[in-house]
Formats: structure tokens, C-alpha cells, sequence
């Protein structure tokens, strides 16, 4: 690869289609891809701390908080108390779904999978399988960063 060559700008225009896509599908739901994978991974997750969401998500912490506050206002997701020892600093909490929150996780799933499928299917499963490796390969890499 030359010095001139940038990485960023190739895998942001790709993200940005493939974000195209998911949002097209989740738009019945009224759910941006990043909002779905909010409550997909709260919910999968249980009461899970701000600041754990935010290393798993790859997003600072005010980037966590603006992304969540139209979804707490939604009434689908709920700050609860966590347990003393796990508190890291003053500002730590835990997020859960509520009762509506996971009724909105399971009336979108549906439509996030046929976002995922559209995908497979336009980069084939070679390609899909490769790409979401390489992603993970390359991200474990840059968590010293």
C-alpha cells in the first residue's frame, strides 16, 4: 500500500452504504441501525454499565450518552442503580430495556434480518463472512488505540 493511500475514507463509504441499508429495513420500526444495536445489545446483556456499552459499542462515552437519550425518552430503555463495588466513577449507572423496549427489539428483529440477508446476499457469503472477520481482526488489533 502507498503512503497516500487512506483506509478511513474506503471503509467509511462502505459503512455508510451498508448503514443505508439497515436504516431502509428498520425504518418500519422507527429505529436508526445504531439505535437497534443499542437495545439488541442491552438486551442481550441485561443491565449492563454506561461505561461497558461504550467500550463494547467502540463509542465514547458522550457519543453513548447523546445515542441514548432519544431512546430512554422513547421509555425503551431505563437507567437503574449498579451494585457499589462496580461503580468506576460518580457518572456510572446501568441501562436495561423495559417492557417496551424489548417489545420494540422483538417487532424489529424481523426487519434487521432482512437487512442482514440483503446484504449476504448482494456480497455473497464469501465475501460477507470475510469482511465481518476481517472487521473483528482489525478492530482487536486497534483496541490499544
Amino acid at each position: 500500500m502507498s503512503n497516500d493511500t487512506c483506509t478511513c475514507s474506503p471503509l467509511r463509504r462502505l459503512t455508510r452504504k451498508i448503514t443505508v441499508i439497515y436504516d431502509h429495513h428498520l425504518q418500519p420500526n422507527e429505529l436508526t441501525i445504531t439505535q437497534y444495536s443499542l437495545i439488541s445489545r442491552i438486551g442481550r446483556s441485561g443491565p449492563i454499565a454506561n461505561i461497558g456499552l461504550a467500550a463494547d459499542m467502540g463509542m465514547d462515552r458522550s457519543t453513548l450518552s447523546r445515542a441514548l437519550k432519544p431512546l430512554i425518552a422513547a421509555g425503551w430503555i431505563e437507567t437503574v442503580d449498579l451494585p457499589e463495588e462496580a461503580h468506576l466513577d460518580k457518572r456510572s449507572f446501568a441501562l436495561q430495556l423495559t417492557a417496551a423496549g424489548r417489545k420494540k427489539l422483538d417487532e424489529a428483529r424481523p426487519n434487521w434480518r432482512r437487512a442482514q440477508d440483503e446484504i449476504d446476499r448482494q456480497l455473497g457469503p464469501g465475501l460477507a463472512g470475510e469482511l465481518t472477520q476481517m472487521i473483528n481482526d482489525a478492530y482487536g488489533k486497534l483496541q490499544d488505540i
